[in-house]
């Protein structure tokens, strides 16, 4: 009897210890609906845009896998959540699954997107890359705003600088030095008034129809910087680009116009006009 007693106070003691404060780490159970990698955390993602347009945009996410604590089997879901109004604005919201089953693995990064139609310019969206698995959630909320619509020139590479308006002959710089300079580039002008406006674009591309903004002196390619910076509407143009130096591009699939509606330089230049090259 006495053994019995003490067997009896020895498993109250357990159950209170399992049981815990309201702030301790809670326990979840292994059911059929709740299987057992719901248990696991997920991993942060990042969330970032490309190809932002006058009425579409490209909503990305990257996850970086290596600081995972956990790399066993199982797998989570990774979408994206798209608001207009506000980021707390969840009444016209569109939530798009983009995987399902997102196996844990020791992988480097791992890249997510999606594609969002039919905005309106110059319009602030807000979005977020998350990810999911059970009770956990994590996301990066961020916010973007679509292209305005550009100025209008009716004749072709014709420039203007301060005022000066000339003809250009422009040419295609396919080949920057180098990584922070870009992959692909448009030259023209004549010394001492020569402009190399280069593009930093995904798969070695073309620039897509937007608004772009200006870099200082070159792209960031520092760590998955230099994957996420591409495509996402940055343009430099030689060491004369800051972030308050704006420019249109628009490009039909054959013809890429740069077009200039009183972009800023370093320098205090200001340009205006368009200049046309024929996609090779």
């Amino acid at each position: 009897m006495k053994k019995i007693f003490v067997l009896l106070v020895f498993l109250n003691v357990l159950n209170s210890c399992s049981s815990g404060s309201d702030d301790a780490t809670p326990v979840i159970p292994i059911t059929p609906t709740n299987p057992i990698n719901q248990g696991r955390d997920v991993p942060p993602p990042r969330s970032y845009t490309t190809y932002t347009s006058q009425n579409s945009v490209t909503l990305n996410g990257v996850i970086d896998n290596t600081n995972n604590q956990y790399q066993g089997p199982g797998t989570y879901k990774v979408g994206f959540v798209f608001r207009t109004g506000s980021a707390t604005n969840t009444v016209d919201q569109q939530v798009i699954v983009v995987d399902s089953n997102v196996e844990y693995q020791y992988l480097d990064r791992e890249y997510f997107k999606t594609n969002i139609t039919g905005l309106t310019p110059n319009t602030k969206y807000f979005y977020t890359c998350y990810t999911e698995n059970g009770t956990y959630k994590k996301d990066d909320w961020e916010e973007f705003t679509t292209s305005e619509n550009p100025c209008t020139y009716a004749q072709n590479n014709y420039i203007s600088i301060n005022g000066t308006w000339q003809n250009v002959s422009p040419t295609i710089e396919s080949s920057p030095i180098c990584c922070s300079d870009g992959n692909f580039g448009i030259r023209f002008g004549s010394w001492p008034n020569i402009y190399e406006v280069n593009f930093n674009e995904l798969n070695d591309g073309y620039p897509r129809t937007g608004q772009f903004f200006g870099v200082d002196y070159e792209f960031d390619i520092t760590d998955y910087n230099q994957e996420v910076v591409k495509s996402s509407n940055q343009v430099l143009i030689g060491d004369e680009s800051t972030p308050a130096t704006k420019l249109f591009v628009n490009n039909n699939g054959t013809t890429l116009t740069v077009i200039f509606c009183n972009t800023t330089l370093r320098s205090g230049t200001v340009l205006n006009g368009k200049v046309s090259v024929a996609i090779p």
